[in-house]
């Protein structure tokens, strides 16, 4: 069956129409005719699988990795870097249509390949490798081109260790030592670390090989990062992310919300008065006490909780909110207490802009100054978005 591909969905598949029913198509472009096998007819929508291009787009590139269309990572490896940088603009002006937005500002990836400095693997069967996407179905990987080459040198390591059935990550620093973290009922066999520059293992949240942590440096900054605490996956990216905190942030006081390691805190704090600083994750506050200390920070005030309850204990007068909150974005009593403390700047880091255009409805009090795509996750869908918001004027 034929059909003509007008539009891209959030998930980089093509989308038509046969019938006046909606179908999707994973890696088919906008302008491209297809041949399609129909694998799922619902009532509202239909998928289908390319058989053979009619018509090519222009946009269309050979892909750089052979794991393309199975492995559900990279679903925009068939279009050059620029093509991804337009579509995830688009992507970001169509969720965000109802809202007032300014110019957005691109800002690119310095190197789009081999720059994540995590990866999340499988191991079934004693082989290593992704789950195909929506299936448990393991994709046996040799390379994945868009991680860390020490990362990559890392899976014979982890392949040595003779484990049947696992979680597995590991986790690179800007020195390429390398943190592996396993999740399984098997003990694994350790060969050679060194040869790795492997500084830990982790065995189900325990420590048997070196230790649990590392040192990471963005801009002259270090910090500790244990095996389980957030940090950005893209090192170029993230040193960006901190040039346009220091750039961007307001008054005396500031409030960082979801503050991990506390990377974003200690950047504030050097162009602030006082800080305070709100994590969940045990380890990650420990991880800020440390590194708060190794750039010489002392006017940070971190707490221990979640979010939606230590924020109704500030009680000073904040100037700037910073957010960097997971997928699901803000809840509505943080959005709420946000309000109240009604700070003359809000800087929203967002990894999920439809959870941004959520929260802008809670947010009403404040409009968008500046946007920016923060190209973190370089031909993937997913988008990291920096806004600024300030609070509105009303004559």
């Amino acid at each position: 069956m034929q059909v003509l591909i007008d539009r891209m969905d959030h998930l980089g598949n093509g989308i038509g129409n046969i019938n006046d029913k909606i179908i999707f198509v994973k890696g088919a472009l906008p302008g491209e005719t297809v041949d399609v096998t129909i694998t799922k007819d619902k009532k509202s929508y239909m998928e289908g699988t390319i058989n053979a291009f009619l018509y090519k787009s222009s946009k269309r590139v050979e892909p750089f990795c052979k794991y393309f269309g199975i492995c559900g990572g990279c679903s925009l490896c068939h279009l050059n870097y620029e093509n991804t940088l337009e579509y995830k603009k688009e992507r970001v002006k169509n969720i965000l249509s109802k809202y007032d937005i300014p110019d957005i500002n691109v800002i690119k990836n310095e190197n789009d390949l081999y720059y994540r400095n995590k990866i999340e693997l499988k191991i079934v069967g004693g082989k290593l490798g992704f789950y195909e996407k929506r299936t448990h179905n393991l994709i046996e990987i040799e390379e994945c081109k868009i991680t860390k080459k020490s990362i990559n040198k890392a899976f014979k390591f982890v392949k040595n260790m003779k484990l049947k059935n696992a979680k597995v990550t590991i986790r690179a620093n800007y020195n390429d030592e390398i943190l592996v973290i396993i999740d399984s009922k098997e003990k694994p066999v350790i060969l050679n670390p060194e040869d790795y520059k492997t500084i830990g293992i982790v065995l189900n949240d325990k420590c048997i090989y070196g230790q649990d942590n590392f040192i990471e440096k963005i801009n002259n900054l270090f910090f500790t990062v244990s095996y389980n605490s957030f940090f950005q996956v893209n090192n170029y990216i993230n040193s960006i992310l901190f040039n346009l905190i220091k750039e961007n942030i307001v008054g005396k006081t500031v409030l960082d919300l979801y503050s991990g390691v506390g990377t974003l805190s200690i950047v504030a704090s050097k162009v602030v008065d006082k800080v305070y600083s709100i994590e969940v994750i045990q380890n990650a506050v420990k991880n800020s006490l440390i590194n708060a200390k190794i750039n010489k920070c002392d006017n940070i005030n971190f707490i221990l909780g979640k979010v939606e309850d230590k924020i109704g204990f500030i009680n000073d007068k904040i100037d700037t909110v910073i957010v960097d909150p997971a997928r699901a974005g803000l809840d509505k009593k943080t959005t709420e207490v946000i309000n109240k403390l009604s700070p003359q700047r809000i800087i929203y880091v967002s990894c999920d802009t439809q959870s941004l255009s959520n929260n802008l409805i809670d947010l009403a009090n404040y409009e968008i100054k500046k946007l920016y795509i923060l190209d973190m996750f370089s031909y993937t869908y997913h988008i990291e978005c920096f806004c600024i918001l300030d609070r509105k004027i009303y004559k």
